[in-house]
């Protein structure tokens, strides 16, 4: 055969691109993110917002990451069968959905295989199937947000309230959201005329949870000396609303919890039932076991766990949650089983984790710490229960445990909590063996 460059099929060479050129594209898988892989005839990668794998759309360019270019879908060609019109007048201007433009179920499709991806790239053996709880209900979940302040022409005098724009920090106004509690949405003509009469207090944005069954609206102005609390009852009083400035309670279970603004919570507490379920099941019968219930916020699943016998270690180190989880047990009646240590968990656990029966991780967005893996394979529980927000990170703390370590995964559930996002929750239960 000739090597001749004539009998050689030619290579196609990246050149060089701009922001706001169009493209036609036919999408590729979609990563986390939603955003879908898609390549140009002259071997250029990009990341696609707005599209579904398998669609052919027009995209145009926004920005680039090394090699790599962002594009945001402007026409749709060929469209998907599981494209549907997104319900929201601000979708694809507002930066908080990423997937209005996808029926649900599909929804959990794309979100379970973008995390069999994550597992598969760190090698991580997961079970042939996952359990995929989708929401009873997957519009105004939102028991919690934060809307920015944003000035009108005059000022403070029309300002209104609103979310970052999709790729900016600029705002934008917003008169309904649809994934929010309707408790915080109906409040928002009342919440708009707090935040006029506030003025020029520097007032930047109003953090909100619904508590009380939905009643209740808990109020915190980002700074909070922008709004004084007397203000905030006064504004209430007069507007007919019941708003708390300090606290307000959610119940599960029949436990009652006190919550702050600066304490985390599951924001769709009316899916909590589906993750901390997966979370006891993976636990098993707990009765006259130990639990540590590391990153255990205000201590919603270590109530319930004393409830079922268990002696519980939990170790927090925002030290406000940890007083609420302290004030939590007392009021379900099990502090006499709950036990909190104020420290982060790479610090406490090589001590209170020693002897334990199951451990239970709940650690942020990044993840766990490196010397919490570490620890945990060296010297971990016979059962650990991860419960994570972030695909990535998961499986790379799971890579350590599990592909380097001593554990496997018995059982992997999803959990929607954040439907028309790209966010998704799993449950992960390991066993230690040898």
């Amino acid at each position: 055969m000739s090597d001749s460059p004539a009998d050689v099929a030619p290579v196609a060479v990246a050149r060089a691109h701009r922001r706001g050129e169009r493209f036609t594209v036919l999408t590729g898988a979609m990563v986390h993110g939603a955003l879908c892989l898609a390549r140009l005839d002259d071997a250029t990668s990009l990341l696609v917002d707005g599209a579904l794998p398998g669609e052919r759309v027009v995209v145009e360019l926004m920005h680039r990451k090394g090699r790599l270019w962002f594009a945001h879908t402007v026409a749709v060609d060929a469209p998907s069968p599981h494209r549907v019109e997104a319900p929201c007048p601000y979708y694809g201007e507002c930066g908080g959905c990423q997937l209005q433009h996808v029926e649900y179920a599909q929804q959990l499709e794309l979100k379970a295989e973008i995390v069999r991806d994550s597992m598969r790239r760190q090698k991580v053996t997961v079970p042939q199937r996952f359990a995929v709880h989708g929401a009873a209900e997957p519009w105004r979940y939102r028991w919690r947000g934060e809307f920015h302040v944003i000035p009108g022409t005059a000022g403070m005098s029309d300002a209104r309230l609103g979310f970052n724009r999709v790729r900016s920090w600029t705002p934008v106004a917003v008169d309904d959201c649809l994934i929010h509690h309707p408790r915080i949405t109906s409040s928002l003509p009342a919440l708009t005329g707090l935040v006029r009469d506030a003025g020029e207090s520097g007032l930047t944005a109003l953090h909100l949870t619904a508590g009380e069954g939905g009643e209740e609206l808990l109020l915190r102005p980002r700074p909070p000396r922008a709004i004084p609390s007397a203000s905030v009852d006064a504004h209430a009083r007069s507007a007919g609303e019941r708003w708390s400035a300090t606290s307000t309670t959610l119940s599960w279970r029949g436990h009652d919890y006190r919550v702050s603004p600066d304490t985390f919570i599951q924001v769709n507490w009316g899916s909590i039932e589906l993750l901390y379920g997966a979370a006891l099941r993976g636990l098993g019968d707990v009765a006259g076991r130990t639990v540590v219930d590391a990153y255990a916020g205000v201590g919603v699943l270590a109530c319930e766990l004393a409830a079922r016998g268990a002696s519980v270690v939990c170790i927090e180190n925002n030290r406000d949650s940890a007083r609420l989880g302290v004030l939590n047990a007392e009021l379900n009646d099990c502090a006499a089983r709950v036990r909190y240590v104020a420290q982060a968990v790479e610090d406490a656990l090589p001590g209170a984790g020693v002897g334990v029966d199951a451990v239970l991780l709940d650690p942020p967005r990044a993840g766990c710490d490196q010397r919490v893996t570490a620890w945990l394979a060296l010297a971990g529980a016979a059962r650990i229960v991860y419960v994570s927000c972030d695909p990535a990170t998961l499986a790379r703390d799971l890579r350590v445990l599990c592909v380097s370590g001593p554990y496997r995964i018995e059982q992997h559930e999803l959990v929607d909590m954040f439907p028309q996002t790209h966010h998704i929750e799993s449950v992960v239960t390991l066993v230690r063996e040898g």
